[in-house]
């Protein structure tokens, strides 16, 4: 009889346990802009719009170096400050926009074997400048190198919307040689 009140308290005990309340787990937190997105976006308007880049062509080859430069759009000095483009961004990239592919150094690409300095097999040197800003509204500096006057500096405006990071515009100075 003992048994069976004991067994019978427990069912009872078990029958009005009720599982506690979870808790609600908070939403995510907005994650940091991509620089992949933004370099993509910058790339894009670069490479397909001739009226800003001044190159008219599409290249062959579209090298990029593996590091940002915060002064990559100064066409008076020489790039300082480098940044790693990390590997997964640069797959990224790689992936999204046509003929690309990183490079370590310039003089990788570059040859001045003619006299004047010219980016091998019909290629285009870009060097990426850093993500500055935060939020939706971002710039980017680019360098696009073909030859010894073969050159563009300039820097995009980035917004980001419900569509992605989209180039609305430049911004500053902009050099051509």
């Amino acid at each position: 009889m003992r048994r069976v009140l004991v067994i019978l308290t427990l069912f009872t005990l078990a029958g009005c346990a009720r599982p506690a309340l979870a808790e609600p787990m908070p939403s995510p937190s907005p994650s940091p802009p991509s620089n992949a997105a933004v370099y993509v976006a910058v790339l894009q308007r670069y490479l397909g719009t001739p009226a800003e880049s001044s190159f008219s062509n599409t290249f062959t080859n579209v090298y990029v170096l593996d590091k940002a430069y915060p002064n990559a759009a100064d066409g008076m000095h020489a790039p300082d400050g480098a940044v790693p483009v990390d590997a997964g961004t640069q797959r990224a990239i790689a992936a999204a926009v046509p003929r690309v592919s990183f490079v370590a150094s310039r003089d990788s690409v570059v040859s001045t074997s003619s006299g004047c300095a010219q980016v091998k097999r019909g290629g285009i040197l870009v060097t990426l400048g850093t993500v500055a800003g935060s939020g939706s509204d971002v710039t980017v500096g680019i360098n696009g190198f073909v030859a010894c006057s073969g050159a563009t500096w300039l820097t995009y405006t980035v917004h980001r919307s419900g569509a992605g990071w989209q180039v609305t515009g430049t911004t500053g100075s902009r050099a051509v040689a």
